[in-house]
């Protein structure tokens, strides 16, 4: 692979990741029974947090017609010490 394939590989890759992560941010929320028509899954951003606090997860994938969608969703608490 010559030098100027590499570079034009490594700036394609970030300007896909910068635009599915900018994309992310406009993610339209979840509510129950939704109709999500996921072709295939681009990626899962769910951060960790500490015991007891809620957060937001975004799923960005592709419908069946190609278009790029991200839906967030809040993920459930779980404690470690349940009785």
């Amino acid at each position: 692979m010559t030098l100027r394939k590499a570079f034009a590989v490594t700036v394609t890759t970030l300007a896909l990741g910068t635009s599915v992560s900018s994309f992310a941010s406009e993610a339209t929320s979840y509510h129950y029974g939704m109709d999500l028509d996921i072709a295939k899954v681009v990626s899962v951003d769910a951060p960790t947090s500490t015991q007891g606090q809620t957060s937001t997860a975004t799923l960005t994938y592709r419908d069946s017609s190609g278009q790029l969608r991200a839906v967030s969703y809040v993920q459930p608490t779980v404690l470690a010490n349940q009785n």
